[in-house]
């Protein structure tokens, strides 16, 4: 018997699904990746349920600067991709009314003017 797991907001609410999943690793990722989404085993069981004290934003735009620091005073490391990233700390600084978010992989800052928080 093959065992699936689904990533969904809650077990009844089948309209929610992100995807089934054999390994339950991926299924994991799924639901990190989509705040508010829980994986289930083939019981409806949750078997997983993301828990993130910071906060995840979501990046639309593929041109939006990681700077070395928070501001635009502050060198260009890359561009950050599109994606849902966390975010570990806030910070104020030139350039942007918001703030700039400190990434949780440590490669710099970006303006949280154009992210989307979920």
């Amino acid at each position: 018997m093959i065992w699936w797991y689904r990533v969904r907001k809650t077990w009844a609410d089948s309209k929610t699904q992100k995807g089934a999943y054999k390994i339950l690793d991926n299924a994991k990722k799924c639901a990190y990746q989509n705040p508010g989404y829980k994986v289930f085993d083939a019981d409806g069981k949750v078997v997983y349920e993301p828990k993130s004290a910071e906060p995840v934003v979501k990046v639309s735009i593929s041109d939006l600067n990681v700077r070395k620091g928070p501001g635009t005073n502050y060198g260009r490391v890359q561009f950050c991709l599109p994606g849902v990233y966390t975010i570990l700390e806030v910070k104020a600084g030139q350039g942007s009314k918001t703030g700039w978010g400190r990434l949780k992989s440590g490669i710099g800052f970006i303006s949280l003017d154009f992210v989307q928080k979920l």
